[in-house]
């Protein structure tokens, strides 16, 4: 039975395979999973094949731009009859692999959205974390239920900017030109970065940036305009309401960056917020009916390697009962 394998696909990226090898990449690539192995591949064979400069942006978007105005719908035997025809386009040789093996990826998946090409995602399942080095020598830690967009062929010559959701810890490498990296995310703000260590969380009920070493600058809504606050190392800002951002110095860097250890830090957090955050971490639905029990605070750190080892931390903390039911987990008092 033929397989796809490396060899198969460097042959595909030099113009060496059959229609039918081909076809055989087409079905292959139906699979999530493999169209990540075929990028990752993609860039090895590059790599082998340093002859090659490509300018990533130019040949993206015209190919878009062609496709848009000029490029008639195909089907499926209109695709395979012009596979037999020898490709001598001016684009493709005027551009080398990247617009070759893109332009050959859109129409095998049938992507035609460019964002698909150009940008990778690394998510994290709740319980789950995960650390990623990026081109530039950073590394990127992310939290649990979180996902890290970052351009799929580097960061070329412009801004470092990549787009959060969830949470995650960032140790920036700082380059020699001074380029900026940038985290963007969907809670009306934006962090931009000098070289440095920080935490930034984009949840719903908790957004903030705390910065462990270096500079970073955070940029926010307020109202119809924008403003700016540069942060000092020890220092936490709170965007819970992006117009109305709460700064507190001197905190605790350890306790913003423990989540990368399965440990959890607790600083006055009620049980209601505890709740939230096994939401958050784990996609738990908490329930206490006793607001006097749910104003409970918690103090401390802890080890926890799932939600079941929370949950028996804080129900022998506070003496509860914890009834769980699939993902719905109810805390009362113990008679």
């Amino acid at each position: 039975m033929n397989v796809v394998d490396k060899n198969l696909l460097f042959a595909y990226f030099a113009n060496a395979t059959t229609p039918l090898q081909k076809r055989l990449i087409e079905e292959w690539l139906q699979v999530p999973d493999n169209q990540e192995q075929f990028y990752a591949w993609l860039v090895e064979w590059e790599y082998r094949h340093p002859s090659y400069q490509p300018d990533a942006e130019t040949p993206l978007r015209q190919f878009v731009q062609h496709m848009e105005t000029s490029l008639p719908e195909a089907s499926d035997e209109q695709v395979v009859a012009d596979e037999n025809v020898p490709v001598s386009s001016p684009f493709q040789i005027q551009y080398g692999w990247l617009a070759a093996a893109s332009v050959a990826v859109l129409l095998l998946v049938g992507w035609f959205n460019r964002d698909a090409v150009r940008y990778q995602t690394y998510q994290t399942a709740f319980g789950e974390t995960r650390t990623v080095q990026l081109v530039d020598g950073s590394f990127v830690t992310l939290n649990a239920n979180s996902a890290l967009r970052v351009p799929r062929f580097g960061f070329g010559s412009g801004l470092r900017q990549v787009w959060l959701t969830g949470e995650a810890y960032f140790s920036v490498r700082h380059q020699l030109d001074n380029q900026r990296f940038v985290v963007q995310t969907t809670r009306g703000f934006d962090v931009v970065v000098h070289g440095t260590e920080f935490t930034v969380s984009t949840f719903a009920h908790r957004a903030r940036v705390m910065l462990r070493t270096g500079k970073v600058q955070v940029n926010y809504a307020a109202g119809a305009s924008r403003k700016q606050l540069m942060l000092r190392p020890g220092d936490l800002i709170k965007l819970d309401q992006p117009a109305k951002p709460r700064l507190q110095h001197h905190v605790d860097p350890q306790a913003f960056v423990a989540f990368a250890n399965h440990r959890f830090s607790f600083d006055n957090m009620t049980l209601a917020e505890f709740g939230q955050l096994l939401t958050d971490t784990y996609g738990l639905r908490v329930e206490i009916p006793d607001p006097v029990v749910a104003r409970r605070t918690l103090v401390g750190t802890f080890r926890a390697d799932s939600a079941d080892e929370l949950l028996l931390i804080v129900s022998e903390l506070f003496d509860l009962d914890v009834a769980r039911q699939g993902n719905t987990v109810r805390l009362t008092e113990r008679d």
